[in-house]
């Protein structure tokens, strides 16, 4: 059922790529916007792209992600194996995500409200199927979506928002760069992460800007991706890993990410900064204090050849705008994505998160239509946000240093996640 005439979407990486395909059943039109040329074809369809910096980082799709993602574009497993994803032949524990693992004070998995069909969704820990680089992923997705109905792609950067005389409902948006003009449409969602200027322009036009919630620990990555000798993997391991400890502040994991290649991925939180060259890695490796794992990892690593150069990225922590608690707000425009959550890297929540609120804003539009949409369905997404964003908070809290944030201001002591949202929040 077409709801609207013309739907834009602010950012082309996986928020807003899952986005257009739940407006698409819904709209006319859908552009996609973005800084970057959005390509799907030739090799540059499955290169990491500027616009996501930690692209070539380790990437885990959690189940649930992969579960909404097969919802919005059905056959994409199908599609992502042929593209080199690795099938996980087993459904083993995550070394990092899987609830047995040492996370005293963190929930476990979800029993929360996560999308359509919420008592068959699987846990929002659980360990997904696939092992896949970002790039590919997003890159299958990209050429799914863009070849769907009235979807298109434009490049250049949005600089500010159109709206009505009164300034209550957002029309469409400026362009600066690339395709340079304006754009008018019936619906604008801000899938811009974590340069999203959305609050400024939002209060700029005279509303509420919208209280943040946030923590800071730093994390800093350095990942390499290598080819092992054959039989590297020690017992027909797939993936080997070693948690941060109170020895050692750095996450460690090794895992297959297709075309007979592996990632070696070192995480420091902190302000622990892990080496940036491969030599450094291998070191860090051999001197883990834990004798089992860095011997195993060791042995795996013996004779591994270089594939390009390491990949470093880095994040301070999980940032949150409470868009749900705003009393008033423009009508015409949406957040989703890191615009609305932007979680700590080292769970591995922010695509899965983005593929339950794209099928949630499917769901709605389906469901009521587009009338009051920017009022209604920040509420629906603030709910299906407060698991994960508790999870994430919760074992942000564990590691050294945490702080916990609080309109960008630090709060004394840590508060639990979800009580701090519920005390303005009417709950």
């Amino acid at each position: 059922m077409t709801t609207l005439e013309h739907s834009i979407v602010m950012g082309g990486s996986m928020a807003g790529l899952l986005a257009a395909a739940a407006l698409a059943p819904h709209s006319a039109r859908v552009t996609i916007v973005d800084r970057d040329t959005l390509r799907v074809d030739g090799p540059d369809a499955f290169a990491p792209r500027r616009g996501v910096p930690q692209g070539g980082t380790v990437h885990r799709l959690l189940a649930l992600g992969e579960a909404r993602m097969e919802e919005l574009l059905p056959g994409l497993r199908e599609e992502l194996l042929a593209a080199s994803a690795v099938p996980r032949a087993a459904r083993e524990a995550d070394p990092v995500l899987d609830e047995t693992t040492s996370n005293e004070g963190a929930p476990a998995a979800a029993d929360g409200p996560l999308g359509t069909d919420e008592h068959d969704a699987p846990g929002i820990d659980e360990p997904g199927t696939l092992w896949l680089t970002r790039p590919v992923l997003e890159g299958v997705v990209r050429r799914r979506v863009l070849s769907l109905p009235g979807v298109e792609a434009l490049q250049g950067a949005v600089g500010g928002l159109l709206t009505s005389d009164d300034k209550r409902t957002v029309t469409g948006v400026q362009l600066r760069g690339g395709d340079a003009g304006e754009l008018h449409g019936d619906l604008v969602v801000d899938a811009t992460g974590r340069s999203s200027r959305a609050a400024t322009w939002v209060e700029g036009l005279g509303f509420e800007r919208p209280r943040t919630l946030g923590t800071r620990v730093h994390v800093a990555y350095i990942s390499q991706r290598l080819r092992l000798r054959e039989g590297a993997m020690p017992g027909g391991a797939e993936s080997l890993g070693q948690l941060a400890t109170g020895n050692s502040p750095f996450t460690i994991d090794l895992e297959p990410c297709g075309a007979d290649e592996h990632i070696l991925s070192i995480a420091g939180t902190a302000r622990h900064q892990p080496p940036t060259d491969l030599e450094g890695l291998l070191d860090m490796v051999a001197l883990l204090p834990e004798r089992e794992t860095a011997d195993a990892l060791d042995s795996a690593l013996e004779g591994a050849e270089p594939v390009g150069e390491p990949s470093v990225a880095k994040a301070a922590g999980a940032h949150r705008q409470l868009w749900e608690e705003t009393a008033d707000g423009p009508e015409g425009l949406l957040h989703v994505g890191d615009s609305a959550a932007m979680f700590t890297p080292l769970y591995g929540q922010g695509m899965t998160m983005a593929a339950v609120g794209a099928v949630a804003l499917r769901e709605t539009l389906a469901g009521d239509g587009a009338d009051g949409l920017a009022a209604r369905f920040p509420r629906l997404l603030g709910a299906l946000l407060d698991r994960a964003w508790e999870i994430t908070t919760s074992r942000d809290a564990q590691i050294p240093g945490a702080e916990m944030l609080v309109d960008g201001a630090v709060v004394e002591e840590l508060p639990v996640p979800g009580s701090l949202i519920g005390a303005t929040s009417g709950e």
